[in-house]
């Protein structure tokens, strides 16, 4: 008896998952731009000094992350429409880099709300500032769920192929 060889496990959620992902690659980079365009006409408006060191804006951990994230959840979109072993690769292999760009992007928005922390001031770009970046965080926190999830799944149907 003769099996198909395109014939991988996947979850029917992937595609769930893959869309979530693009909607958070799409958050992601929209907090990247309002923070950067707050902070660096706010900065010319109010002639603010070094006081708000812009991590994420100037490391462009929006722009690359959510780019990573966008292939990500399309590669699982794709996936669990047509899938196959190359496929099913590159999802898992941009998911793993995905993972990566999460836990950078964390350390950045850890240390910047650490180093702004010590910031006391009434001004409403500080603290708008501030609770972008906190978005940012958790958003973050919610692709390297994400990405997780598929990478673990991704891995299963690699195993029971």
């Amino acid at each position: 008896m003769n099996m198909p060889q395109n014939r991988l496990w996947i979850k029917k959620e992937l595609r769930v998952l893959g869309t979530i992902q693009l909607m958070t690659s799409l958050i992601i980079q929209s907090l990247g731009y309002f923070w950067t365009y707050l902070f660096f006409s706010q900065s010319i408006v109010f002639g603010l000094g070094s006081n708000y060191p812009p991590i994420i804006g100037t490391s462009g951990y929006t722009l690359w992350a959510s780019l990573l994230f966008s292939l990500s959840g399309s590669l699982s979109i794709i996936l669990q429409k047509r899938p196959s072993n190359h496929t099913l690769i590159w999802t898992m292999t941009m998911n793993i880099l995905s993972i990566f760009a999460t836990l950078v992007g964390l350390f950045l928005t850890t240390v910047e709300m650490i180093v702004t922390s010590s910031i006391y001031s009434s001004l409403w770009q500080y603290k708008s500032g501030r609770v972008l970046t906190e978005y940012l965080f958790l958003f973050s926190m919610l692709e390297l769920f994400m990405a997780s999830i598929v990478t673990e799944w991704t891995y299963r149907a690699r195993q029971i192929e």
